[in-house]
């Protein structure tokens, strides 16, 4: 809940030679937020504005009751805390700030998950009948009755409804609300099952595989489907998909389904499948936060970013610029360069090397999929942690990384630089254009994170350390046609002079 920053000054009557009257007024603060005055000293009244009031009248003992508004202030404040407190568990919506994206990168295209669009476009028909025959064969496999499978998500369905945003889910009555949590439940459980690949081969008989039709429909739909249930505003909250986990007879393959998704992200993939370890300390919010957990690389810590990222900027430095363009990096002598295929999205920073210095991003395959689930973990970031400078590196990686690529795009020629560095890559996706529209939105939209500052640190502290060779080298950059037309020349006339003198040696 937000008061308004405006307020009116909370007005008191003139009592001075008047019948003792006295109105107070918290502008902007519901109903339900004002504290009420005691029965015999005052009642709330509405303004002819609109706003409430809080009416004092003269008590029995000619005592005044100055109740102050302060304590609605303090309850809304309270009100403020708990919400923020809860940030790591809600549903967000898509941030105001990134909402020149919204359009595009915000609400789902064939399938909803959750109040906040269902039911908001004809386009998703198709997959609600999914949902049913999904539902249908995931109480069939679980051995259990109806009642039991629902009444599990029953019991878990008014915490979930507490991680929604409550203006957004109060046209949903419970008839309406608990079967949505069920069918949606049941749909991504599935959709996450087609994933781990059929599971024949086990040994124990207790392996379910997605049934054939199901199973076609997803297939059919892939990219489609992933598109939708990574978006921030598409999520379900995870004590749901928790709940119903446990009717599974075989547990889901969790190490599988990430290990298949976060290679989805690059284009060129090693053959020998490397799924990561399960943190067991980390509780997800939702799919897209348990997806964006695994990509980042939590777990991980780069041997690079440790042995060269400098956090702490050089006491030479005497300022610092926040943004560096591709031609001033070309200029001191620092040039981009892709990391490792296994390397993490984490993995970014600055390394010097004998004679230049490369600023190193992870390789990314950028179509349109790939876009939106970056655009969302993102905007997941933002919503999550509101200060960045006070939280570990890895919950604004997401947001670093797409700075930095659109700190080094200023041009369609920046982006096809990258195509030649191997950070973007792939073929098929999105234009140069494209590419490009995409880096320098997000860069006006998005708050840099703690890896873009240190990156940001490790380029002054080259540019102190090498001074004197940055010098040189800037002349022979920004000369380098005319030295080489020079030295060209002088080699000619030292040819031309050694030819003549051997002409007068051969007389």
């Amino acid at each position: 809940m937000q008061i308004p920053c405006d307020y009116d000054q909370l007005a008191f009557a003139d009592w001075k030679g008047r019948p003792m009257e006295t109105t107070a007024w918290v502008p902007g603060i519901p109903l339900e937020m004002t504290i009420a005055a005691p029965a015999s000293h005052g009642d709330l009244v509405v303004s002819s504005r609109g706003q409430q009031q809080l009416k004092l009248v003269e008590s029995t003992d000619h005592q005044y009751d100055w109740s102050s508004p302060i304590e609605v202030f303090e309850q809304a404040a309270q009100a403020f805390e708990d919400e923020v407190g809860d940030m790591e568990t809600k549903i967000h919506l898509f941030p105001a700030s990134m909402k020149d994206l919204s359009a595009q990168y915000a609400a789902p295209k064939v399938v909803s998950i959750g109040p906040y669009h269902h039911g908001k476009s004809p386009d998703f028909r198709q997959m609600e009948s999914a949902k049913y025959a999904a539902a249908c064969h995931f109480i069939k496999d679980s051995g259990r009755s109806v009642e039991e499978v629902y009444g599990a998500v029953f019991a878990v369905a008014d915490e979930a409804r507490s991680h929604y945003d409550k203006d957004k889910v109060q046209r949903f009555g419970d008839d309406d609300f608990k079967p949505m949590m069920f069918y949606d439940g049941c749909f991504l459980l599935q959709y996450m099952m087609s994933w781990c690949g059929h599971s024949s081969d086990d040994d124990d008989g207790t392996a379910v595989d997605v049934e054939p039709l199901l199973n076609s429909v997803f297939s059919s739909n892939d990219r489609r489907i992933f598109s939708d249930i990574v978006l921030l505003e598409n999520q379900l909250p995870w004590v749901v998909v928790e709940k119903l986990m446990g009717f599974m007879p075989k547990p889901l393959d969790m190490e599988t389904f990430l290990g298949r998704v976060k290679p989805s992200l690059r284009s060129r993939q090693d053959l020998l499948f490397d799924p990561p370890k399960l943190d067991s300390s980390y509780k997800p919010p939702h799919l897209l936060g348990l997806l964006r957990h695994y990509i980042v690389g939590s777990n991980h810590i780069s041997a690079t970013k440790v042995s060269e990222a400098e956090t702490e900027i050089s006491h030479k430095a005497k300022k610092v610029s926040l943004s560096v363009s591709v031609i001033e990096l070309a200029e001191i002598g620092i040039e981009l360069t892709a990391t490792k295929t296994k390397a993490e999205l984490q993995d970014m920073g600055i390394k010097r090397g004998i004679f230049s210095g490369e600023l190193f991003l992870a390789p990314l395959s950028l179509d349109d999929a790939n876009a939106g689930f970056l655009v969302n973990m993102a905007a997941f970031e933002l919503c999550m942690t509101p200060d960045f400078s006070e939280a570990d590196d890895t919950l604004s990686t997401v947001c670093s990384y797409l700075c930095l690529l659109g700190m080094v795009t200023d041009s369609e020629e920046d982006v096809q630089q990258l195509r030649k560095k191997h950070i973007l890559q792939g073929g098929a996706g999105l234009t140069n254009k494209n590419a490009l529209d995409l880096f320098t939105s997000l860069e006006k939209h998005l708050r840099p994170g703690n890896s873009y500052f240190n990156t940001i640190v490790g380029i002054e502290n080259y540019k102190v350390k090498r001074r004197w060779w940055i010098i040189v080298y800037k002349f022979a950059y920004k000369n380098l046609k005319t030295i080489i037309t020079v030295v060209s020349a002088m080699a000619g006339f030292a040819g031309f002079l050694g030819a003549i003198k051997s002409l007068k040696g051969s007389r």
